[in-house]
């Protein structure tokens, strides 16, 4: 009886503390600005992509788990200053419409960089093999992903609530007006929430892509679970966000624990 609730449980809890990152920058983004990026799944599957070429190019998947997640950003940042920031204050449909061009942009330009084929992160030799967790063989990899993502966000998680910077986030998606009164350029605070966010995605791009197919079609299929989960988690609520991507994912019954990477 342990065993079959120990594997489910460990089966879910590694896709689903990743999938978090996706829904938490998606769920910040939302929280801050009101809106609703359909293009966060495409930084997603940039992460993936640019974590691959960073992977193969130098030997390191921790060059690409570290340099990958930036660039990611980088884009996301040009992204919200270039496009978004001037449809603030109107009505979503205007985001929704704009941010899904972009995604079908970048699927497009992903084909055209990098082609149609699919292809995987490889993942170093530290991370490879399994480890007896009770009665389970479970991939070292896996578990990596797992308590790696648990305390980026714990990290996340604190610091929104309990920093200085977390305060001045929360002032500002309630109250803008007073928060530039108090002489805070607000539109450097979306900015920086909306690369934070952007980033989140691109380092679930670099965890999942060593364990998942990286192809030009994900970025869609991520942002219709993320999405599922940042509305059942509440819009806006953090929180809300992690619960409901650990209580709603899992892996395909064929994925087997014993499998090594």
């Amino acid at each position: 009886m342990i065993e079959p609730v120990l594997r489910a449980t460990l089966l879910g809890l590694q896709p689903g503390v990743t999938l978090a990152l996706v829904a938490a920058g998606l769920t910040l983004i939302f929280g801050m600005m009101d809106v609703i990026n359909f293009a966060h799944g495409s930084l997603y599957m940039l992460g993936a992509y640019f974590g691959a070429t960073i992977a193969v190019e130098l030997g390191s998947f921790w060059a690409a788990l570290l340099i990958a997640p930036l660039i990611v950003g980088l884009i996301g940042g040009l992204i919200e200053t270039l496009s978004l920031r001037p449809l603030y204050g109107r009505n979503p449909l205007y985001h929704i419409l704009l941010t899904f061009g972009i995604a079908i942009m970048v699927q497009g330009a992903v084909v055209q960089v990098w082609g149609a084929r699919s292809r995987r992160i490889p993942t170093p030799e530290l991370l490879s093999g399994t480890i007896a967790i009770g009665p389970v063989s479970y991939p070292i990899y896996w578990l990596f992903v797992l308590v790696f993502s648990t305390i980026l966000i714990a990290v996340i998680w604190i610091g929104i609530e309990n920093s200085d910077l977390g305060i001045m986030m929360r002032a500002s998606a309630h109250d803008t007006e007073m928060v530039n009164a108090l002489g805070v350029d607000v539109s450097k605070v979306f900015t920086g929430v909306f690369i934070f966010g952007a980033a989140l995605a691109g380092v679930a791009g670099v965890l999942l892509g060593a364990s998942r197919s990286v192809n030009p079609d994900m970025g869609f299929g991520i942002i219709i679970e993320a999405f599922v989960i940042v509305v059942i988690g509440g819009l806006g609520s953090f929180k809300g966000a992690v619960y409901a991507a650990l209580q709603s994912a899992s892996l395909p019954p064929t994925v087997q624990l014993s499998h090594r990477h």
